[in-house]
């Protein structure tokens, strides 16, 4: 290469060298104006207007659910304060009969093969003040007084063995202390037995419609046919499909439903169905307001929190 050859491929070199100086701002002002915009993206979720404000029933269902055990639920609840009795999600009957026929369906007249988790009113049945609960056995088991108008990322585990069905209630990940869950171990002859109608409920309970229906928001709704470990969930909380067990169990996944879009985003077809006319309305906000992964909590002490009771329900259905 002679001295003109080599001038003009230094010179070639300082334009090109400028050029990438010059377009490296840009590229980095483009990715910067695309996490903006991710971030303005709304997000969205199903607001339930509670009981009061419910003529017969709003809920959603899936009529071909998951095996009741093992399973793994998670999702995003906001709840607001009502009288009474909420419903996040049942797994049991759903018979169309609408009564406590539909919760006392075995033959000697009691409920099985069912559970739920979500908030419990203190004192029953017209509380206003709530614990959070694990609904199994026509029992109520409680643990930590609820807060109203927070989020709060919640799992529900389930899993059977030979010496009994167990059920543990995560209700302020990624907090999962004894003070913050809600454990039941149920003996090994319940839940053996298929429910009339199986079906995985939302919203509100078929056995009481109307009368259990969700205040606030929910959204986020991860579903596991499987138990997951309290370390999977928490990674699965984070992102869903993270884990190896949390993407070959992944059952049912919206974490943006809307009222017209409850569709399963899994890839696996699970999709569920709207129970009569009502619907919640659209709750939406922008992504960067959501307090992902983990909910914000109030700075101010929480107070005294429940003990872990079971109370009897003889004719109130959970």
């Amino acid at each position: 290469m002679n001295s003109d050859q080599a001038l003009r491929v230094n010179s070639s070199r300082r334009r090109l060298v400028a050029a990438t100086a010059t377009l490296a701002p840009l590229a980095g002002l483009g990715a910067l104006a695309s996490g903006a915009m991710a971030a303005m993206a709304p997000i969205s979720g199903l607001d339930f207007p509670g009981s009061a404000a419910v003529a017969k029933t709003m809920r959603f269902r899936f009529l071909n659910p998951l095996p009741i055990y093992p399973a793994t639920y998670v999702w995003w609840a906001l709840p607001r304060r009502q009288a009474g009795y909420y419903t996040a999600f049942f797994w049991g009957n759903d018979d169309g009969k609408g009564d406590l026929r539909t919760f006392l369906w075995t033959p000697s007249g009691d409920a099985d093969s069912y559970y739920g988790a979500h908030p419990y009113p203190n004192p029953r049945p017209h509380g206003t003040k709530h614990d959070w609960e694990i609904s199994v056995v026509q029992h109520d088991f409680v643990n930590g007084a609820v807060e109203y108008d927070r989020w709060h990322r919640q799992a529900l585990r389930v899993w059977a063995d030979a010496s009994g069905k167990y059920h543990e209630f995560y209700w302020d990940l990624p907090l999962t202390d004894r003070n913050h869950r809600v454990s039941y171990k149920a003996p090994a002859h319940w839940g053996n037995q298929m429910p009339p109608v199986p079906a995985l409920t939302w919203g509100d309970a078929p056995w009481a419609p109307g009368k259990e229906v969700w205040n606030g928001v929910l959204r986020g709704i991860q579903i596991y046919a499987a138990r997951l470990s309290v370390g999977e969930i928490l990674r699965e909380a984070r992102l869903p499909r993270s884990t190896v067990l949390g993407a070959r169990s992944l059952w049912y996944l919206n974490l943006d439903p809307t009222p017209q879009d409850i569709t399963d985003k899994s890839g696996r077809n699970h999709h569920p169905e709207w129970v009569g006319p009502e619907r919640p309305k659209l709750w939406t906000l922008a992504q960067k307001d959501f307090p992902a992964p983990w909910p914000r909590r109030p700075a101010r002490p929480l107070g005294p929190r429940s003990t872990a009771l079971g109370h009897a329900r003889a004719i109130d259905p959970p």
